[in-house]
């Protein structure tokens, strides 16, 4: 029985394995960049929102008028069978 030749098979797999390493190398936590700094010396910060006025409750009804035809009702019944 003849050896077969696996090379390409073990280049394939070595690849992903190194894809796999370099992708798990950079997903991974460690060091995330951001700058750590002591917060400024003061007192409290107060944020305000502002909502803005309600609208008057005297305000009137609003309509919508189409062009389209009025909707059509379905027969109530369905017509009887021969």
């Amino acid at each position: 029985m003849a050896d077969r030749n696996n090379n390409g098979l073990y280049f394939i797999v070595g690849g992903i394995v190194v894809a796999v390493a370099l992708l798990f190398f950079f997903m991974s936590g460690g060091d995330d960049g951001m700058a750590t700094t002591d917060p400024a010396a003061g007192g409290d910060t107060n944020i305000s929102v502002e909502t803005p006025a309600a609208e008057p409750a005297d305000t009137p009804a609003v309509s919508v008028e189409t062009d389209s035809p009025p909707a059509v009702d379905a027969p109530a019944e369905p017509a009887p069978a021969n």
